[in-house]
């Protein structure tokens, strides 16, 4: 079973049990940006603690899940782990931990298809494009940096600079994103 496949089929699990969600991610920067091989899938759900045992009887079966983990994630980062037991593929779950950031999230994800019959709701190319340069300041690396750069090569003057400048200085993330929009190797966003 190759990445799509087990996206699929997580994203069929989460939608068929009303589970809110969105992609993103390196998924999502490879979407919108310039495609890279990524070792795990970055998924934010909307659930509570108290969802923690029907989250695991819907993957247990097929891989690594722990209730503990879940609970735990709800104290800690706000992350858990799904590992699917054919392919190795990791699954990292984000919880929405509702602050004003992952509700401007949640109220613009696009439904987009991934591939031929793969449909998935997935964070906006301005709000993928935020994460990685967030991620950057928080543990750097040039891998999110690069993922960011090759969203703005290919979304070029469609990502809503408005928008992306509002939450850059919310998350005090604007240099690092001025730096990105004002690149000489890329179209200009002004």
């Amino acid at each position: 079973m190759e990445q799509l496949a087990v996206i699929k089929w997580i994203v069929d699990k989460l939608e068929k049990s009303d589970i809110a969600y969105f992609i993103t991610g390196s998924i999502a920067s490879a979407y919108y940006g310039i495609p890279r091989f990524t070792h795990d899938i970055d998924i934010v759900i909307n659930i509570k603690k108290e969802d923690a045992g029907r989250i695991v009887s819907l993957f247990v079966s097929d891989g690594y899940i722990s209730k503990e983990g879940i609970i735990n994630a709800f104290a800690g980062a706000g992350m858990f782990n799904f590992i699917h037991d054919k392919t190795g593929w990791k699954v990292d779950f984000w919880i929405n931990q509702g602050d004003s950031f992952a509700i401007s999230c949640f109220s613009r994800v696009k439904r987009v298809e991934m591939s031929a019959g793969l449909y998935a709701a997935m964070a906006t190319p301005e709000d993928v494009l935020l994460h990685k340069v967030y991620w950057h300041k928080l543990t750097p690396s040039e891998r999110q940096l690069g993922d960011a750069r090759g969203i703005v090569a290919v979304q070029g003057h469609q990502l809503d600079k408005s928008y992306i400048n509002k939450w850059a200085e919310i998350m005090g993330i604007e240099k690092e994103v001025n730096s990105i929009i004002s690149s000489k190797d890329l179209p200009n966003l002004t």
